[in-house]
């Protein structure tokens, strides 16, 4: 599987490098590493290879560099000739450090980098991802006093993201064999406090209300959640000690709605071991979610270690314990960019000699591991795709540092010469695997003219990238890994390479492949500018990305949904089916406040048990989301959100994940002004062909009718999972089993289940991840129907504004002229002056179906009828009909038709697809509609006529 999780979309980090070393000098023992790298020849027995062997008249080692490119070569060919690679190197160097500056591409990094990280990254101090955030260094004495940390940022995250809660965990700045306390919750006097000074200058102080400590070695499963002390300690070599403790506080935050001025969390502590010594502690943020009375050490998957201290400073490999990312992520040298950002913005050598320091301990020990490549390789072909574009970021201001020695330069650059020959011919599981592969190639030989092969790897790299999309992309545009966040790394990685080629002098194919891809996911893309999440994945806002491509590919149509319609020009559609990626989108329009479904079947890597989930965003907002995946550990919050069927909206079939890639298809798709059908089918339900047909009724609200027809006799119990945000506060109604949500902001939604009797409705505890690496309780409801044969759901989903509340009801209907479990129906009160009926036929039926007052021969029927308006939309068929009065006939079969009357005004509205205009009684469809006085089809107006009540206006074509 590919590791690469997708927050590596390439970004800026955020805050400024100003200040890098605002939290203190470095320490002492960084800089000695540092001076003791730089004396260093790192492997200079390789240096014949690197420079070549001549012996007097011909190269019997070929060297690995181009003489040729550059006449200040030339002293260092003599050199190498001569058998000096000493004063080669030194002539190397000094051709790098008055070589012409390139801009390189931009650095990646996998988290939220802060300046004060600066000291750390030095120190051998790592953090994986977004889910623990760099705060504040506090200190403590051996006398008890209070402490103060500004985590003013962890607050401002917390508000701009509507979350009631914040989470800190606390460690050991140095390892040294003493141990910080900190009065818990539990303690009484000197129990943790958040201190918030709000956006309006008011104050406000929470108390804990969760906190707890973990500790490793013996005590690895113990709980301490009831301990009236924190306990902070790191010590050793290597990323933990047995003694190791680190702390966790949690506070609700209610009321903190906007960015405040300032905020504190405030710690009584003191070193506990050594009386007169001082004891720095760190504090971070972290988005995981805890609970004070399970949390150990063994069960918690960390992402921050510690090597400050251990001369070997990182050994580059996964720490026990730690997620699955971390042991490929740290090798790709993520610390790179921000720390030469840093370095070039202050010209602190402390910074470059600390960053050289941290690179060549990398080359040292990849060396030792064995691969093919050494360092160039370690450990995959991904990581070092990462590491490279890191690298060739930070070598463009080290090249000049006075801290770069030539026995430095020449380790660095003989080892990213290795990964070019590796990246050359190494393979990968999947497109955006090796599309990072072929992007790190490139910037080698972009940046390296020098190197021999950089010719030969720019035209190997272009060559593969300009037709990757040949076997990324579905004929229809839509990408073959089922996940919007790596489908977002591709084109970010592509757009950037087409631009830096661009600069440098040459070209990228593919651009209408990009733009194709682009437009897929712009499709997806919520209402509110956000991605959906599905599969690995989490949600961001792609409005920004979606106005670069714009620009790039000069498409309008991506401006304008990138500025929320502001600029460009509006798509020529709203709702899209692509149908061999297997995904649908119905959506009212492209503005925030348009309602939108998606439905999918798709697969591939990445992909999660899901088939016919449904993602709603209406009312602003998302009242159906994705879950989300938060790591790739076996965290069983991780391996619910990933691996189970339960996590998703959809139906579950014997409680078991149903089967990623089996066969389905969206084999009903129909828009019209008026409505929207989607119907998809799986096998992935091992027990039973699952059918959902899904009618969206516009302009907000939506039909989900679900039908499982088992393959045996056999009992089956069948559990129909509706996924909710941490905010939603769904309650179930008494009677009618109505989930309705409780958003403090924004819209909620009405969800209806049509045979309230036969379900067995709950409120069940689950999951939900935003991004990976961070993780919070939620809820989610469950109807729950067992029984052998054909089995049916059929629910009612309306969005209710903000401030507004809803009574709608729901009826099952019996359905007449139909087997049974094969036709289901119900009716409709939403208000008393406003009813529906609805009817679906989840086989083709043989005769017509009769269902409350009605009759019809198709798919799909709705009527819908107000104080004032009518309005009947059907799917296949020729006739709908009530006892007294046939209100459709159609001479042929019908795909999707809208009549919308108002009696009052005399207007009549037809929509669908295939239709024209007609008078002609034998091809035109009779509507009931003597009163009419104007029509219209499909927005425009037409000729007609009224003939033994019947109107007659359009036809199919």
């Amino acid at each position: 599987m590919d590791q690469r999780h997708p927050l590596l979309a390439r970004r800026r980090v955020l805050g400024t490098m100003a200040g890098a070393t605002a939290a203190g000098l470095l320490p002492l023992g960084s800089i000695a590493r540092a001076a003791e790298t730089q004396a260093t020849s790192n492997g200079s027995a390789e240096d014949p290879g690197f420079f070549g062997i001549w012996d007097g008249s011909t190269w019997t080692t070929q060297p690995r560099l181009d003489y040729t490119a550059a006449a200040s070569l030339k002293p260092v060919e003599d050199a190498a000739r001569a058998g000096d690679y000493a004063a080669a190197g030194e002539a190397l160097r000094k051709h790098f450090r008055s070589r012409t500056a390139k801009a390189p591409l931009p650095f990646l990094y996998n988290g939220i980098f802060r300046p004060g990280q600066i000291p750390l990254f030095i120190d051998h101090i790592w953090t994986l991802g977004t889910g623990e955030i760099y705060q504040d260094v506090v200190t403590v004495t051996g006398a008890a006093s209070t402490v103060s940390a500004d985590v003013t940022e962890a607050l401002t995250r917390a508000a701009e993201g509507k979350a009631s809660e914040v989470m800190f965990f606390l460690m050991a700045r140095d390892k040294e064999p003493s141990t910080a306390v900190f009065a818990s919750r539990d303690a009484g006097a000197g129990a943790p406090v958040l201190e918030v000074t709000k956006a309006d200058g008011s104050t406000v102080a929470f108390p804990a209300t969760a906190d707890t400590y973990i500790k490793a070695g013996d005590d690895a499963t113990r709980n301490f959640g009831s301990d009236s002390e924190l306990q902070v300690r790191d010590e050793g070599a290597g990323a933990f000690a047995a003694e190791t403790c680190k702390a966790y506080l949690a506070f609700r935050i209610e009321g903190v709605t906007q960015a405040p001025r300032s905020a504190r969390l405030k710690l009584t502590g003191r070193n506990a071991t050594a009386a007169t010594a001082d004891k720095r502690v760190i504090v971070f943020q972290t988005l995981e979610a805890f609970n004070e009375t399970t949390r150990t050490w063994a069960n918690t998957v960390q992402n921050t270690f510690s090597w400050q201290g251990d001369l070997g400073g990182f050994d580059w490999k996964r720490p026990a314990g730690a997620d699955p990312e971390y042991g490929y992520q740290l090798p790709r040298l993520y610390f790179a960019g921000p720390m030469a950002d840093a370095y070039r913005q202050s010209g602190d050598e402390t910074i470059a000699a600390g960053l050289t320091s941290l690179i060549t301990d990398f080359i040292r020990d990849a060396d030792s591991y064995g691969t093919a490549y050494g360092a160039g390789s370690f450990p995959r072909s991904l990581d070092t795709g990462n590491r490279i574009v890191n690298w060739v970021y930070a070598y463009e201001s080290l090249r000049t540092s006075p801290s770069l020695t030539a026995a430095d330069n020449t380790a660095m650059l003989r080892t990213i010469e290795k990964s070019g020959r590796y990246l050359a011919v190494a393979s990968g599981p999947n497109p955006n695997w090796i599309q990072f592969q072929k992007q790190a190639l490139t910037a080698i030989a972009v940046h390296f003219p020098e190197f021999r092969g950089s010719a030969e790897w720019l035209e190997n790299a272009r060559t593969y990238l300009s037709a990757q999309f040949r076997t990324a992309l579905y004929p229809d545009g839509g990408y073959v890994e089922s996940t919007d966040g790596y489908a977002w790394g591709v084109v970010d990685t592509f757009g950037g390479l087409t631009k830096y080629l661009q600069d440098n002098g040459y070209e990228l194919d593919g651009k209408a492949e990009l733009d194709r891809l682009v437009r897929f996911l712009a499709d997806q893309n919520l209402p509110g500018g956000f991605s959906p999440a599905y599969g690995d994945s989490g949600t961001f806002d792609r409005r920004p990305a979606l106005l670069q491509y714009g620009e790039l590919l000069g498409d309008a149509t991506l401006t304008y949904i990138g500025s929320d319609g502001a600029r460009g020009t509006a798509p020529g559609h709203t709702s899209v089916l692509y149908p061999d990626t297997r995904v649908a989108v119905q959506r009212s329009g492209w503005r925030p406040d348009a309602a939108y479904l998606r439905i999918s079947a798709d697969r591939g890597p990445h992909s999660h048990p899901d088939d016919l989930a449904v993602t709603v965003w209406a009312e602003g907002n998302r009242l159906l989301p994705d879950m989300g995946a938060f790591t790739y550990s076996n965290d069983p919050r991780s391996n619910w959100l990933r691996f189970t069927t339960e996590s998703h909206s959809t139906v579950e079939v014997d409680a078991t994940a149903q089967k990623i890639g089996a066969a389905a298809s969206i084999d009903l798709f129909a828009t019209n002004a008026a409505f929207d059908l989607t119907r998809a089918w799986t096998d992935g339900n091992f027990a039973a062909r699952h059918t959902r047909t899904v009618l969206f009724v516009r302009p907000g609200l939506w039909i989900v009718s679900d039908h499982l027809r088992p393959s045996d006799t056999a009992n089956h119990v069948y559990r129909q999972n509706w996924q909710l945000l941490p905010e939603a506060r769904p309650a179930l109604e008494d009677g009618s089993r109505a989930t309705v949500t409780d958003f403090a902001e924004g819209g909620n939604l009405r969800l209806v289940p049509a045979h309230p009797s036969s379900l067995r409705a709950e409120v069940r505890n689950g999951y939900y991840s935003p991004v990976f690496y961070s993780v919070t309780d939620s809820k989610y409801v469950t109807y729950t129907r067992e029984g052998s044969g054909p089995v049916t759901f059929d629910a009612l989903l309306l969005p209710v504004p903000a401030g507004q509340q809803s009574t709608a009801t729901v009826e099952d209907l019996a359905v007449a002229g139909a087997a049974a479990g094969t036709a289901s129906a119900m009716a409709i009160t939403f208000s008393t002056e406003r009813t529906a009926t609805y009817a679906v036929a989840h086989t083709a039926p043989r005769s017509p179906i009769a269902f409350g007052a009605y009759t019809f021969d198709g798919t799909v029927a709705y009527a819908e009828a107000d104080s004032q308006r009518r309005t009947w939309l059907l799917y296949g068929g020729r006739r709908l009909a009530t006892k007294d009065a046939v209100l459709v006939d159609s001479p042929v079969a019908l795909k999707d038709f809208a009549v919308r009357l108002d009696p009052a005004r005399g207007t009549v509205a037809i929509d669908g697809t295939g239709l024209v205009p007609s008078t002609d009684a034998d091809r035109a469809v009779r509507i009931h509609a003597p009163w009419a006085a104007s029509v219209t089809l499909n927005g425009e107006a037409v000729p007609f006529t009224v003939k033994s009540s019947k109107l007659l206006a359009a036809a199919a074509g």
